[in-house]
């Protein structure tokens, strides 16, 4: 369950996976549940960097701070 302080993160990151807003635009929490939700759908730091507006390296970067690992490409 998301906090009451942060629905409003929350909503901003909703935002950003529905193309509305840049990664660059959210704050850090937000761009953590970014990160957080594609990972969850199998999503590579490739893929939620070109999906967000963010480099690949702070999708991973992000990635590694919530102690996700790695999804590997599909070849």
């Amino acid at each position: 369950m998301i906090p009451a302080d942060r629905h409003v993160d929350a909503d901003a990151a909703r935002r950003c996976l529905r193309g509305e807003l840049l990664a660059e635009q959210l704050t850090t929490h937000a761009r953590e549940l970014v990160v957080a939700w594609l990972h969850r759908r199998g999503c590579t730091d490739a893929a939620v960097a070109a999906r967000t507006g963010m480099t690949t390296y702070t999708a991973a970067r992000i990635r590694a701070r919530l102690h996700l690992p790695v999804v590997p490409p599909d070849l």
